[in-house]
């Protein structure tokens, strides 16, 4: 195989960047896995000197000769990686450009949990790693890089213990109902008509049969492998975060403020019982594999959303459940997820500096966020752009409600006084009840679309509508952003335990693991641009061609 790399060096308003392109005289002798330990090493030369590496993928090569045929090939169905053969991520080499996280993670050594799974990786190496990355990160001489890290380490701190608390207060609902009847009374009140229906002799049966372990009993079984492999993808996770904020990407997260609630040792300790609570019903649930239906009957939503995803008390249909699912979900990655979802920020942030360089302001640009939950996500992008008119999207009146209200406390907290417009004066034009598959807009009426942890639990054919309205509603030359879970080869250590997640009442994960979204988005119309990871997320970026 003949690859000619052509690496320049050069200065961007004082930056460094590495710019390589791979090219290939025989594309199909291309060897993506040679390519990507080359991207490894060059990663760490770029963590090691400051230098931001861009990749230019051969869909940027040389273009085809006059003798070839010029009509593009159709594009696979989402479907391909498991029909060919090849994993997603094999799939995503061939359309994306790819970061260099792409290879950064596909090579940390990892496993995806025990709670209920049996596991059996050494952790040497990502634990070298992090002493390495540590060491270079140089905290003591840089006060943002201190006061990140103390933040985040007493935030992953307390999500670890949270997460212990959860674990623990179920384990004791299981095992001593009889003898602590007021407290097991209280950690099952959250448990509905559904799961107390259930006799006691076949909840006995399910709970001290043979071989039966609670979720805490199988993390002990292996606590110090749990805890080493949790808090190094979380370290890894925030040095990635911190290495995007010096780069000049976004922020640093505003909920670092002294000021911010969850400071506050009363509202979290509200916060904390009532994570409890959910967490020891959403347990129940799952080690007895038994969802409660949702308590709202109404033709107004589609079938699909109508599942108690995770086990969740009243899925996505109550204040209740709005209320508490940052907490939870935050738990359940021990503090992480707002890292790996700002590795979304990223492409916005070029698609923002591209628009300013062609004349564009930020305020002259229009951005939606679909499926946008209780808003957490969207106060990060306010943070970086205040004067971004935006809409704000989700099918739950109950988590639009609660979007609102964090877009209050984050404009009241962040810009007290500002007049961004929009409700509540926080910038955001819309709060839109809509579905992602039919999104109650006109066409060409946004410059940036994001979303964020949906396509996992969509039905395929649901996600190849979602597609196709974002192309629509996207303006020509428009920046699509999609953020979601791993999936097959992404984190090839995962990959035996990766669909376990679908037995958290997750009925459409296990086929979005395999779906070749690259594929799906092109047939839709869009072009497809760059790959990032983070931990267990991965980010895609799309373009839609200018008319």
């Amino acid at each position: 195989m003949l690859v000619i790399m052509l690496v320049k060096l050069f200065a961007v308003n004082g930056d460094r960047v590495l710019s390589i392109r791979c090219c290939s005289v025989r594309k199909q002798e291309r060897s993506s896995m040679k390519i990507q330990k080359r991207h490894v090493r060059l990663f760490h030369f770029a963590r090691c000197h400051n230098v931001e590496i861009l990749f230019k993928s051969r869909r940027e090569a040389s273009p085809p000769s006059a003798v070839t045929d010029p009509t593009p090939p159709s594009p696979p169905p989402a479907a391909a990686a498991v029909d060919s053969g090849l994993k997603v991520a094999d799939l995503d080499a061939q359309r994306f450009r790819l970061h260099p996280s792409v290879a950064y993670w596909q090579n940390f050594k990892s496993y995806a949990n025990t709670l209920f799974a049996d596991t059996d990786m050494s952790l040497t190496d990502s634990v070298q790693q992090l002493v390495r990355q540590a060491a270079d990160s140089a905290v003591l001489r840089d006060p943002h890089a201190a006061t990140y890290w103390t933040y985040h380490s007493a935030r992953l701190t307390f999500f670890v213990g949270q997460a212990v608390t959860g674990l623990l207060a179920h384990h004791l609902a299981e095992t001593l109902p009889s003898n602590l009847p007021g407290f097991s009374s209280w950690l099952t009140s959250s448990t509905t008509s559904g799961l107390r229906s259930t006799s006691a002799q076949t909840s006995a049966n399910i709970t001290t049969g043979a071989g039966f372990k609670t979720p805490l009993e199988r993390i002990l079984s292996n606590a110090g492998q749990e805890m080493m492999t949790r808090v190094a993808e979380a370290l890894a996770a925030f040095q990635q975060d911190y290495d995007n904020i010096r780069g000049g990407y976004y922020p640093l997260p505003w909920d670092m403020s002294p000021r911010h609630r969850q400071n506050n040792p009363l509202f979290m300790l509200v916060r904390t019982a009532q994570s409890v609570r959910e967490s020891t019903a959403t347990l129940r649930r799952r080690v007895r594999s038994q969802a409660e239906p949702v308590w709202l009957s109404s033709s107004l939503y589609p079938q699909y959303y109508t599942n108690t995803f995770h086990y969740q008390t009243d899925g996505w249909l109550s204040d209740r459940s709005a209320r508490i699912y940052e907490h939870n979900t935050e738990l359940l990655f021990f503090g992480r997820q707002d890292a790996m979802q700002r590795t979304s920020l990223i492409p916005i942030s070029e698609y923002v500096r591209e628009a300013e360089l062609g004349g564009r302001g930020v305020s002259e640009l229009r951005l939606l966020e679909v499926a946008a939950g209780t808003g957490r996500f969207h106060t990060f992008i306010k943070d970086a752009y205040p004067s971004l008119p935006s809409v704000i999207s989700d099918l739950s009146p109950f988590y639009l409600a609660r979007a609102r209200e964090n877009m209050r406390y984050w404009r009241d907290l962040r810009q007290p006084g500002r007049g961004l417009g929009g409700v509540d004066d926080t910038g955001v034009t819309q709060f839109l009840q809509t579905a992602a598959e039919d999104i109650d807009a006109a066409d060409n009426q946004f410059d940036i679309l994001v979303c964020v942890y949906l396509f996992h639990e969509l039905p395929e054919a649901i996600r190849r509508r979602a597609a196709s309205e974002f192309f629509r509603v996207l303006k020509p030359g428009g920046l699509l952003v999609v953020t979601d879970s791993v999936q097959l080869g992404d984190r090839p250590e995962w990959d035996k335990n990766l669909n376990l997640f679908g037995d958290f009442n997750e009925p459409y994960y296990r086929s979005y693991t395999s779906c070749d979204l690259g594929a799906m988005f092109e047939a839709a119309g869009f072009e497809c641009d760059t790959k990032y990871l983070c931990s267990a997320t991965k980010t895609l970026s799309f373009r839609k061609a200018r008319e």
